[in-house]
């Protein structure tokens, strides 16, 4: 009896210490794919693979600023800002979308007055449209759209589609984020679907209208 409840004990200590490691793994797949990371990660991929596509390393810098430093510097304000210091991850969750949403906002102006390259002005429209989508889509409906999975989302399409089928690998990225969001019950299997499809449609409402109207 004393060697089964011992047995037990090692068990449940084991059973212990790999979950406490699979949910800290979880929760740095989550940091290390929130939206400005994967931001930057389009942006550095489109201009690695064809600096054409970008146009000039100030439109680089300006995608870089705009997508990820700008939305980024919401998780690091946080503690200063007495609307949000408290709040918790919701105040964290709420900062973002607004960082965000100024960023994707001043971005586009910024490429259409600096009349930057189609491909360019692809990737802010995309990110323009999805977060507006977005933000009606959560508002109107009873429903929840993850932000997260729409920011993953959205530059895999881009990517997959500037870059070719060779990239299509990263779409693994969009299924790792989806285990370490549900592993850590941030979000649903619903609200990860409809953030994902809230940013393809997106894009592929944005490439539409790019191509209809020879944009």
């Amino acid at each position: 009896m004393i060697i089964n409840v011992m047995y037990d004990s090692i068990d449940n200590d084991i059973n212990w210490k790999e979950n406490d490691a699979v949910d800290r793994l979880a929760k740095i797949i989550r940091i290390i794919t929130i939206p400005p990371v994967l931001a930057a990660a389009l942006a550095i991929t489109l201009f690695s693979y064809d600096a054409a596509l970008i146009g000039s390393t100030a439109q680089f810098y300006a995608l870089l600023f705009f997508l990820t430093i700008l939305p980024a510097l919401a998780y690091f304000l946080q503690p200063f800002l007495p609307l949000y210091r408290d709040k918790g991850r919701a105040g964290q969750r709420k900062l973002a979308f607004i960082a965000a949403a100024a960023g994707y906002s001043c971005g586009l102006i910024f490429a259409l007055v600096t009349s930057a390259t189609k491909t360019v002005r692809m990737i802010y429209w995309t990110y323009f449209v999805s977060v507006l989508m977005l933000t009606v889509f959560n508002k109107a409906t009873p429903w929840r759209a993850s932000g997260h999975a729409c920011g993953v989302a959205g530059p895999i399409s881009l990517m997959v589609f500037f870059v070719g089928p060779q990239t299509l690998p990263v779409v693994l990225v969009f299924a790792l984020m989806a285990w370490a969001s549900l592993r850590t019950k941030r979000h649903t299997p619903v609200e990860l679907i409809l953030g994902g499809i809230d940013s393809v449609f997106a894009f592929l409402l944005v490439l539409f209208v790019f191509h209809a109207f020879h944009l």
